[in-house]
């Protein structure tokens, strides 16, 4: 599994406008450690539901700012929820936190570099 981050995918949202880029890419880390608080809470109550919402919400997120490994495996969370498979939705939605640390660091990284 890869964690890849095309960070021109963001300058290209952003308009390569640094302060948006900032912005964009804060907005991101600050969305996607939501989501993730709210997805341990969804396998800790078996809440399929909550887990397919979480992969929806991240998907567009993820893709918007360069992170396409990211954004594939919430849309395979997203569809192991609407095929109702708990088992395959709380493997994938656990797999989402092994994902984002080290995008998170690449983009906190790249801010502060």
């Amino acid at each position: 599994m890869t964690h890849s981050l095309d960070l021109s995918v963001l300058e290209d949202l952003a308009n390569h406008d640094a302060a948006k880029v900032r912005k964009y890419a804060l907005l991101f880390v600050s969305s996607l450690e939501e989501v993730l608080l709210l997805i341990d809470g969804g396998i800790a109550r078996d809440d399929i539901a909550l887990l397919g919402a979480m992969g929806h919400r991240a998907k567009s997120t993820a893709r918007n700012i360069g992170a396409s490994d990211l954004a594939d495996q919430c849309l395979r969370l997203e569809n192991a929820a609407k095929a109702n498979d708990l088992v395959a939705a709380v493997a994938l939605a656990q797999s989402l936190r092994v994902l984002f640390v080290p995008i998170r660091a690449e983009l906190l990284s790249y801010l502060n570099g």
